[in-house]
């Protein structure tokens, strides 16, 4: 599997390199029946301690990133760093952290 950082070069990006279109969002992700528990290990301002947080997996059909998994909360598309392993203090339970990717407009933009 690539860099998944590298997948935004895939994208036609917009409102300053950070964003996709709702349309390019639904062309290459499709969502899942697995589920995954995961924390974004404080970058969002709360999981300091490892809190997590479940989402549906979505897949790519990008060529390359196939087996990865993504995550979409709120409007951030996130993709699942499957080598890290964080520790939730309350529970004792690791997790996998989450990693921003993109943003994904609304349709009407």
């Amino acid at each position: 599997m690539n860099n998944l950082y590298q997948m935004r070069t895939a994208f036609s990006l917009k409102e300053y390199g950070t964003a996709i279109t709702r349309t390019e969002f639904e062309a290459h992700f499709k969502r899942t029946n697995e589920r995954i528990r995961f924390t974004f290990n404080g970058w969002d301002g709360k999981s300091y301690d490892g809190e997590s947080r479940g989402a549906g997996v979505y897949r790519a059909n990008i060529p390359g990133y196939e087996e990865a998994r993504f995550v979409k909360v709120g409007k951030a598309l996130c993709y699942i760093d499957e080598d890290s392993d964080v520790l939730e203090r309350a529970t004792g339970e690791y997790h996998k952290e989450a990693e921003w990717l993109v943003n994904v407009l609304r349709a009407d933009n």
